[in-house]
């Protein structure tokens, strides 16, 4: 009897402890997560800034940059208000067969 009180004694011992250091991981967690999150917004502009600051055009920083750049000229506005596909004479088959 006194070996099974202390070996449930030491099995809840071992079960607080556990729970314990669970809970300062998520209370630790938490407060990592919070202190990420405001000091984010602090640090992503002047990383901003730091990259605009490169010299030379985009195509001299490397190709992934210079396939970004591309890209982006490429689906700028071109000017055409209507699709290609649409053509510039509608086709009226009836008009055409009583002509």
């Amino acid at each position: 009897m006194i070996v099974h009180d202390t070996a449930t004694a030491f099995v809840v011992l071992v079960d607080t402890a556990i729970l314990w250091a669970r809970v300062l991981g998520a209370a630790l967690a938490f407060v990592l997560c919070v202190a990420a999150f405001a000091v984010g917004p602090l640090i992503a502009p002047a990383m901003k800034t730091a990259t605009g600051r490169l010299s030379g055009p985009s195509w001299t920083r490397g190709p992934l940059r210079a396939r970004i750049f591309a890209g982006a000229r490429t689906r700028r506005h071109s000017g055409r208000t209507r699709p290609l596909w649409v053509h510039s004479q509608p086709l009226d088959l009836e008009c055409e067969e009583a002509a």
